[in-house]
């Protein structure tokens, strides 16, 4: 297993302000346009009054390094359940990748925290689990590389939405 933390800061009023953000449906075409998502399928959204839960089929443009490519039959896409639950400041996601027969795995939370006026921290933690001998752990990382990779501009995408909100 390998675990993960990107931290991010934002300028935002609020907490509530960038879960807003977050939850809507063009932030995250746009995100996805960003970090090269060929395609997502809304498999089960619920935005309710105490909840939200969105669970996506994602396809991405990019290409899984060459070491990893002799274990995979078809494309890479994979399974996104993201579940929140609005009385506390924290989401659980889910990602489970088409690739190695469900040998792979990431659990991670993406908190935010007031961190002073006109700030939020988002703090993406979790872990990677991929259960194949000998090169598990170099798939893991390779993961979390592009995990890091993608946290940047789908922050600056997040970042855009909040100032035009506020402007």
């Amino acid at each position: 297993m390998t675990s993960f933390q990107f931290e991010h800061l934002f300028r935002a009023p609020s907490v509530a302000a960038v879960f807003a953000v977050y939850t809507d449906r063009a932030h995250t075409a746009d995100q996805d346009r960003e970090v090269d998502i060929a395609e997502r399928e809304f498999l089960e959204f619920v935005d309710e009054p105490t909840r939200f839960r969105r669970v996506s089929r994602v396809v991405p443009r990019r290409q899984l390094p060459a070491f990893v490519r002799p274990f995979l039959s078809g494309g890479l896409s994979f399974v996104e359940t993201v579940d929140w639950d609005k009385a506390g400041d924290t989401i659980s996601i889910e990602i489970r990748p088409s690739i190695l027969g469900g040998r792979a795995q990431i659990h991670s939370t993406y908190r935010l925290v007031q961190d002073g006026p006109g700030a939020v921290r988002r703090i993406y933690a979790g872990s990677v689990e991929v259960d194949v001998r000998l090169v598990g752990g170099r798939i893991e990382r390779a993961i979390v590389d592009d995990l890091g990779a993608s946290m940047p501009v789908s922050a600056a995408v997040t970042q855009a939405w909040l100032d035009r909100a506020s402007a």
